[in-house]
């Protein structure tokens, strides 16, 4: 067994054996989906130049996927300055926070995972390390798809597409408006930007114009092309960012866009799963995640946002 035992630590660098991890991962779903996320496109040309750090191999008990450290050059930019984690023991994941460098408390950073047993580590080792974390925790949801795929449950079956079929272009509202269904492009970032409630400022614009350069996005214009509702996709294969525009709300259009632009003939990526998450205030969106084919998993969505106390300049 390959063990780093003086850091509890290892770079996963081997492509068989990130191929082999993330088949391994997949069994432990939906807990372990943002870190297999990550490790699908790194595995598939690795766009943002993430890397993977186990505390042994082949046999582990925590993943943890981050930038590589040249990515990491802003220490306030948390959008760049993301991890992804899972883990099969908690104990083991509190030793590899706090005795190794997997993560750098120094700089403004998010971590995102879907086990609440993490909250509680985390707790303890931002208390200890003085620095500040906020929590956003949010209904976490699945496309039938990856439900089936994975065997999660077998109550809701999604019929069959007919091979070869074209993927519906256009929508239409509840009130009998056609909008075309259209890929975002890096000029739309700005809106997508003003419209997402972790965003809003520059650092979260350059980080939504590189999901949209290298990630599947999908929306609804109008006939004048102007985006009226979207959804982009980013590291982890999740779909995040989605939003309408207040005058075209409650009519229907993202539960029509996210049930059309999420089948499987139409989705560019055949084999990733496809999955997202809600605000627990917000009845509305999951009525309409609902309506569009997903259905709510087991366990919750978490992003902790960590600043150190003694910020960086």
């Amino acid at each position: 067994m390959l063990k780093l035992t003086n850091l509890s630590m290892m770079l996963l660098h081997c492509s068989q054996k990130l191929a082999a991890l993330e088949k391994i991962l997949m069994k432990s779903f939906p807990e372990s989906l943002k870190v297999y996320g990550t490790i699908y496109y790194i595995n598939r040309g690795n766009p943002f130049n993430l890397e993977v750090v186990v505390d042994s191999w082949p046999q582990f008990n925590t993943v943890i996927t981050r930038p590589h450290e040249s990515e990491m050059k802003d220490d306030l930019d948390n959008y760049t300055n993301s991890y992804f984690l899972f883990t099969k023991d908690s104990e083991n994941l509190r030793e590899m926070l706090t005795n190794t460098d997997a993560i750098n408390w120094k700089q403004v950073l998010q971590i995102q995972g879907f086990q609440s047993s993490v909250d509680k580590v985390l707790k303890e080792i931002c208390a200890r390390k003085m620095v500040k974390m906020d929590t956003a925790k949010n209904i976490l949801f699945l496309k039938e798809r990856t439900i089936n795929s994975f065997d999660m449950t077998k109550e809701h079956n999604a019929p069959e597409e007919t091979e070869g079929t074209t993927p519906p272009s256009v929508l239409q509202s509840k009130d009998g408006q056609i909008f075309q269904i259209t890929p975002l492009n890096e000029i739309h970032a700005d809106q997508v930007n003003q419209g997402w409630g972790f965003g809003g400022n520059e650092r979260s614009l350059r980080y939504i114009q590189r999901c949209i350069r290298h990630f599947p996005s999908f929306s609804a214009v109008d006939s004048d092309g102007s985006p009226v509702c979207w959804c982009v996709s980013e590291q982890s294969t999740e779909y995040r960012m989605g939003y309408t525009l207040p005058e075209l709300r409650n009519i229907g259009i993202m539960r029509r866009l996210i049930e059309l632009a999420t089948k499987p003939s139409f989705l560019i990526l055949k084999d990733a799963p496809v999955y997202c998450h809600v605000a627990e205030i917000n009845k509305i969106s999951q009525r309409a995640t609902i309506g569009g084919g997903f259905h709510v998993a087991r366990g919750n969505w978490y992003q902790w946002t960590c600043h150190p106390l003694k910020s960086p300049l």
